[in-house]
Protein backbone atom coordinates (compact mmCIF):
# COMPACT_ATOMS: atom_id res chain seq x y z
CA UNK A 1 0.00 0.00 0.00
CA UNK A 2 1.52 3.35 -0.97
CA UNK A 3 1.55 6.55 0.66
CA UNK A 4 -1.20 8.01 -1.58
CA UNK A 5 -3.15 5.22 -0.55
CA UNK A 6 -4.03 5.17 3.18
CA UNK A 7 -7.23 3.36 3.73
CA UNK A 8 -10.35 4.66 4.61
CA UNK A 9 -10.00 3.70 8.34
CA UNK A 10 -6.25 4.76 8.45
CA UNK A 11 -7.49 8.49 7.87
CA UNK A 12 -10.27 8.38 10.60
CA UNK A 13 -7.96 7.11 12.83
CA UNK A 14 -5.52 10.34 11.85
CA UNK A 15 -8.66 12.44 12.57
CA UNK A 16 -9.08 10.77 15.80
CA UNK A 17 -5.61 11.74 16.95
CA UNK A 18 -6.55 15.18 16.63
CA UNK A 19 -7.77 14.91 19.96
CA UNK A 20 -10.64 17.48 19.37
CA UNK A 21 -13.49 15.30 17.56
CA UNK A 22 -14.17 11.81 18.92
CA UNK A 23 -15.28 10.01 15.65
CA UNK A 24 -18.07 7.62 16.08
CA UNK A 25 -17.00 6.33 12.59
CA UNK A 26 -14.36 4.68 14.27
CA UNK A 27 -14.94 4.19 17.37
CA UNK A 28 -11.87 1.93 18.65
CA UNK A 29 -10.08 4.82 18.75
CA UNK A 30 -12.81 7.22 20.68
CA UNK A 31 -12.43 8.20 24.03
CA UNK A 32 -15.04 10.41 26.52
CA UNK A 33 -11.53 12.17 27.99
CA UNK A 34 -9.94 12.40 25.06
CA UNK A 35 -6.04 11.20 24.49
CA UNK A 36 -3.53 12.48 26.89
CA UNK A 37 -0.66 9.98 26.08
CA UNK A 38 0.84 8.51 23.23
CA UNK A 39 3.42 5.97 23.24
CA UNK A 40 4.49 2.76 21.40
CA UNK A 41 0.72 1.79 21.53
CA UNK A 42 -1.09 3.99 20.14
CA UNK A 43 0.08 3.66 16.54
CA UNK A 44 0.98 -0.48 17.00
CA UNK A 45 -0.55 -2.09 13.46
CA UNK A 46 -0.52 1.21 11.33
CA UNK A 47 2.86 1.56 9.55
CA UNK A 48 1.25 3.51 6.96
CA UNK A 49 0.31 6.83 8.62
CA UNK A 50 2.10 9.95 7.02
CA UNK A 51 0.37 12.49 8.88
CA UNK A 52 -0.50 13.12 12.81
CA UNK A 53 -1.87 15.74 13.94
CA UNK A 54 -1.64 16.39 18.10
CA UNK A 55 -4.30 18.34 20.34
CA UNK A 56 -4.23 20.65 23.24
CA UNK A 57 -5.16 17.42 25.85
CA UNK A 58 -2.10 15.28 25.40
CA UNK A 59 0.46 15.69 27.91
CA UNK A 60 2.41 13.26 27.35
CA UNK A 61 4.41 11.39 24.53
CA UNK A 62 7.20 8.73 25.12
CA UNK A 63 10.35 8.80 23.35
CA UNK A 64 9.68 5.30 21.34
CA UNK A 65 5.98 6.50 20.42
CA UNK A 66 6.63 7.19 16.70
CA UNK A 67 9.19 4.15 15.94
CA UNK A 68 8.32 1.81 12.91
CA UNK A 69 6.39 5.19 11.21
CA UNK A 70 8.49 4.60 8.36
CA UNK A 71 6.12 6.79 6.16
CA UNK A 72 5.49 9.43 8.44
CA UNK A 73 6.43 12.56 6.87
CA UNK A 74 4.70 15.57 9.18
CA UNK A 75 3.77 16.13 12.62
CA UNK A 76 1.55 18.83 13.87
CA UNK A 77 0.53 19.98 17.22
CA UNK A 78 -2.41 22.36 18.04
CA UNK A 79 -1.19 25.91 19.35
CA UNK A 80 -3.42 25.44 22.75
CA UNK A 81 -1.07 22.14 23.59
CA UNK A 82 1.06 23.06 27.01
CA UNK A 83 3.59 20.79 26.66
CA UNK A 84 4.47 19.99 23.16
CA UNK A 85 4.88 22.45 19.60
CA UNK A 86 5.14 21.53 15.95
CA UNK A 87 6.94 23.47 13.48
CA UNK A 88 8.30 22.24 9.76
CA UNK A 89 6.23 19.39 10.40
CA UNK A 90 8.75 18.51 13.18
CA UNK A 91 7.77 18.14 16.79
CA UNK A 92 9.46 19.77 19.69
CA UNK A 93 8.63 20.53 23.07
CA UNK A 94 6.77 23.47 24.16
CA UNK A 95 9.70 26.28 23.71
CA UNK A 96 11.03 24.32 20.84
CA UNK A 97 15.26 23.26 22.97
CA UNK A 98 14.64 20.06 21.84
CA UNK A 99 13.65 18.23 18.72
CA UNK A 100 11.15 15.57 19.45
CA UNK A 101 10.62 13.87 16.37
CA UNK A 102 12.05 14.27 12.95
CA UNK A 103 9.58 12.29 10.91
CA UNK A 104 11.15 9.13 9.16
CA UNK A 105 9.72 9.84 5.41
CA UNK A 106 10.15 13.87 5.92
CA UNK A 107 13.26 14.46 3.48
CA UNK A 108 14.17 18.52 4.49
CA UNK A 109 13.19 20.81 7.33
CA UNK A 110 13.82 23.96 9.15
CA UNK A 111 15.06 23.44 12.40
CA UNK A 112 14.86 26.69 14.80
CA UNK A 113 17.70 28.49 16.44
CA UNK A 114 16.45 27.83 19.80
CA UNK A 115 16.65 23.98 19.39
CA UNK A 116 19.58 22.40 21.19
CA UNK A 117 19.21 19.08 21.95
CA UNK A 118 17.64 15.88 20.82
CA UNK A 119 15.49 13.52 22.37
CA UNK A 120 15.81 9.60 22.63
CA UNK A 121 14.73 8.19 19.65
CA UNK A 122 13.88 11.23 17.60
CA UNK A 123 16.02 10.90 14.43
CA UNK A 124 14.58 7.34 14.63
CA UNK A 125 14.40 6.12 10.79
CA UNK A 126 16.05 9.01 9.28
CA UNK A 127 18.41 8.26 6.66
CA UNK A 128 22.07 8.37 7.77
CA UNK A 129 23.05 11.50 5.43
CA UNK A 130 20.25 13.61 6.58
CA UNK A 131 20.80 12.46 10.61
CA UNK A 132 24.35 13.70 10.47
CA UNK A 133 23.34 16.92 8.97
CA UNK A 134 20.48 17.28 11.98
CA UNK A 135 22.93 16.66 14.50
CA UNK A 136 25.67 18.76 12.96
CA UNK A 137 22.96 21.65 12.99
CA UNK A 138 22.07 21.39 16.55
CA UNK A 139 25.00 20.38 17.95
CA UNK A 140 26.71 24.34 16.45
CA UNK A 141 23.19 26.14 17.65
CA UNK A 142 23.93 24.73 20.96
CA UNK A 143 27.57 26.27 21.34
CA UNK A 144 25.99 29.52 20.80
CA UNK A 145 22.90 29.26 22.43
CA UNK A 146 24.91 29.66 25.53
CA UNK A 147 24.32 31.43 28.52
CA UNK A 148 26.45 34.81 28.92
CA UNK A 149 28.20 32.99 32.48
CA UNK A 150 28.49 30.07 29.90
CA UNK A 151 30.43 31.67 27.54
CA UNK A 152 34.09 31.25 27.44
CA UNK A 153 36.93 33.78 26.88
CA UNK A 154 36.31 37.64 27.15
CA UNK A 155 33.37 39.56 27.12
CA UNK A 156 30.54 41.44 28.10
CA UNK A 157 28.45 40.23 30.96
CA UNK A 158 25.42 41.77 33.41
CA UNK A 159 25.92 42.63 36.97
CA UNK A 160 23.49 44.49 39.46
CA UNK A 161 26.19 47.20 38.63
CA UNK A 162 25.03 46.82 34.68
CA UNK A 163 27.29 45.97 32.04
CA UNK A 164 30.87 44.67 32.64
CA UNK A 165 33.77 43.61 30.82
CA UNK A 166 34.85 40.09 32.16
CA UNK A 167 38.51 39.65 30.97
CA UNK A 168 40.09 36.45 30.05
CA UNK A 169 40.83 34.93 33.34
CA UNK A 170 37.14 35.59 34.44
CA UNK A 171 37.43 39.04 36.11
CA UNK A 172 34.70 41.27 35.98
CA UNK A 173 36.18 45.04 35.37
CA UNK A 174 35.19 48.16 34.09
CA UNK A 175 35.02 48.86 30.44
CA UNK A 176 38.18 50.61 30.22
CA UNK A 177 38.29 52.27 26.69
CA UNK A 178 35.62 54.39 25.43
CA UNK A 179 34.93 51.58 22.89
CA UNK A 180 34.17 49.32 25.16
CA UNK A 181 32.24 51.78 27.58
CA UNK A 182 30.27 53.00 24.22
CA UNK A 183 29.17 48.83 23.76
CA UNK A 184 28.20 48.18 27.27
CA UNK A 185 26.02 51.04 26.78
CA UNK A 186 24.13 49.34 23.90
CA UNK A 187 24.18 45.66 25.64
CA UNK A 188 22.47 47.65 28.61
CA UNK A 189 19.93 49.29 26.36
CA UNK A 190 18.98 46.00 24.99
CA UNK A 191 20.20 42.70 26.33
CA UNK A 192 19.44 41.45 29.55
CA UNK A 193 21.34 38.32 31.32
CA UNK A 194 17.99 35.94 31.42
CA UNK A 195 18.83 35.75 27.18
CA UNK A 196 20.99 33.40 25.57
CA UNK A 197 24.17 34.49 23.30
CA UNK A 198 22.12 34.21 19.79
CA UNK A 199 19.06 36.49 21.63
CA UNK A 200 21.77 39.04 22.75
CA UNK A 201 23.38 39.37 19.62
CA UNK A 202 19.40 39.59 17.66
CA UNK A 203 18.38 42.16 20.11
CA UNK A 204 21.47 44.02 19.69
CA UNK A 205 21.50 43.77 15.99
CA UNK A 206 17.78 45.45 16.02
CA UNK A 207 19.13 48.11 18.46
CA UNK A 208 21.89 49.45 16.57
CA UNK A 209 19.57 49.50 13.34
CA UNK A 210 16.88 51.70 15.15
CA UNK A 211 19.53 53.98 17.03
CA UNK A 212 21.91 55.09 13.96
CA UNK A 213 21.53 56.65 10.75
CA UNK A 214 23.36 56.90 7.87
CA UNK A 215 25.68 59.45 6.53
CA UNK A 216 27.19 59.88 3.54
CA UNK A 217 30.46 59.84 3.21
CA UNK A 218 33.00 58.78 0.02
CA UNK A 219 35.64 57.98 2.05
CA UNK A 220 37.46 54.34 1.70
CA UNK A 221 39.07 53.53 5.05
CA UNK A 222 42.72 51.91 4.96
CA UNK A 223 44.85 50.69 7.99
CA UNK A 224 43.77 50.05 11.08
CA UNK A 225 40.34 51.81 10.79
CA UNK A 226 37.51 49.27 12.59
CA UNK A 227 38.00 50.41 16.00
CA UNK A 228 37.62 54.35 15.39
CA UNK A 229 34.98 53.89 12.71
CA UNK A 230 32.73 51.99 15.45
CA UNK A 231 33.45 54.53 17.86
CA UNK A 232 32.73 57.36 16.06
CA UNK A 233 29.36 55.42 14.56
CA UNK A 234 28.16 54.74 18.22
CA UNK A 235 29.63 58.24 19.98
CA UNK A 236 28.04 60.19 16.76
CA UNK A 237 25.22 57.79 16.03
CA UNK A 238 25.41 58.40 12.74
CA UNK A 239 28.08 56.89 9.76
CA UNK A 240 28.17 54.90 6.23
CA UNK A 241 28.15 51.72 5.89
CA UNK A 242 31.88 51.09 7.25
CA UNK A 243 30.74 52.73 10.43
CA UNK A 244 27.67 50.72 10.71
CA UNK A 245 29.85 47.50 9.94
CA UNK A 246 32.23 48.06 12.88
CA UNK A 247 30.13 48.96 14.75
CA UNK A 248 28.09 45.42 15.21
CA UNK A 249 31.35 43.93 14.36
CA UNK A 250 32.44 44.95 18.00
CA UNK A 251 29.21 44.68 20.11
CA UNK A 252 29.06 40.92 18.11
CA UNK A 253 32.48 40.19 19.35
CA UNK A 254 31.88 42.09 22.81
CA UNK A 255 28.97 39.31 23.12
CA UNK A 256 31.62 36.74 23.15
CA UNK A 257 31.52 36.03 18.94
CA UNK A 258 34.34 35.51 16.48
CA UNK A 259 33.76 38.60 13.88
CA UNK A 260 35.00 40.74 11.18
CA UNK A 261 34.27 43.21 8.59
CA UNK A 262 34.22 42.66 5.06
CA UNK A 263 34.46 45.09 2.43
CA UNK A 264 33.96 44.62 -1.22
CA UNK A 265 31.19 45.25 -3.95
CA UNK A 266 27.39 45.01 -4.10
CA UNK A 267 24.74 46.01 -6.49
CA UNK A 268 23.55 49.73 -6.77
CA UNK A 269 20.20 50.76 -7.18
CA UNK A 270 20.86 52.91 -9.96
CA UNK A 271 22.76 50.34 -11.80
CA UNK A 272 26.42 48.45 -11.82
CA UNK A 273 28.31 47.82 -8.44
CA UNK A 274 29.05 50.55 -5.55
CA UNK A 275 31.59 49.59 -2.68
CA UNK A 276 30.32 48.35 0.51
CA UNK A 277 30.88 46.88 3.97
CA UNK A 278 29.24 44.64 6.08
CA UNK A 279 29.79 42.33 9.17
CA UNK A 280 30.50 38.64 9.42
CA UNK A 281 29.60 36.37 12.49
CA UNK A 282 30.50 33.17 13.29
CA UNK A 283 27.91 31.07 14.35
CA UNK A 284 28.99 27.51 15.16
CA UNK A 285 31.34 26.19 12.19
CA UNK A 286 30.02 28.61 9.43
CA UNK A 287 30.18 32.81 9.09
CA UNK A 288 26.80 34.37 8.43
CA UNK A 289 26.23 38.33 7.09
CA UNK A 290 24.47 40.35 9.04
CA UNK A 291 24.37 43.85 7.39
CA UNK A 292 22.90 46.42 9.81
CA UNK A 293 23.08 49.40 7.42
CA UNK A 294 21.19 47.37 4.37
CA UNK A 295 18.99 46.69 7.30
CA UNK A 296 18.32 50.13 8.53
CA UNK A 297 17.62 51.18 4.68
CA UNK A 298 15.61 48.61 3.55
CA UNK A 299 13.79 47.70 6.98
CA UNK A 300 14.60 43.79 6.84
CA UNK A 301 16.18 40.68 5.22
CA UNK A 302 19.94 41.43 6.29
CA UNK A 303 20.11 39.43 9.65
CA UNK A 304 22.04 36.19 9.01
CA UNK A 305 21.90 35.34 5.52
CA UNK A 306 24.76 33.58 3.48
CA UNK A 307 26.08 35.12 0.31
CA UNK A 308 23.73 32.96 -1.82
CA UNK A 309 20.49 33.93 0.45
CA UNK A 310 21.93 38.02 0.38
CA UNK A 311 18.49 39.76 -0.94
CA UNK A 312 20.82 42.75 -2.73
CA UNK A 313 23.26 40.22 -4.01
CA UNK A 314 25.63 39.27 -5.75
CA UNK A 315 27.51 40.49 -2.98
CA UNK A 316 31.69 40.69 -3.63
CA UNK A 317 33.94 40.40 -0.88
CA UNK A 318 37.34 41.58 -0.95
CA UNK A 319 38.79 42.40 2.11
CA UNK A 320 38.47 40.86 5.43
CA UNK A 321 39.32 42.62 8.90
CA UNK A 322 39.09 40.69 12.11
CA UNK A 323 38.04 42.68 15.26
CA UNK A 324 39.70 42.22 18.67
CA UNK A 325 39.20 44.60 21.99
Amino acid sequence: MGRKEISFYKRILIITLMLMVISTIFPVKARASGITTIDQATFRGTPDISTIHIGSDVTDISSNAFRGLMALRSITVSENNPFYSSYSNCLYNKDQTELLCFPAALTGAYIPETVTSIGKNALYGVADSLRAEIRHLIESQAESNLMEWQIPGAHFIHTSYGVKWKDAEGNTVEPDTDLKKLIASVLEASTTESMNQRQQLENAFNYLVSSVSYERKMDVPIGNWTGSYATDMLLNGKGNCYGYAAAFAYIAKGLGFDSRVCSGMVQSSLGGKTPHAWTEVKLGDKWYIFDSEMQDAKGGGYYKQTYDSYPAGPLEKQLTWTVYY
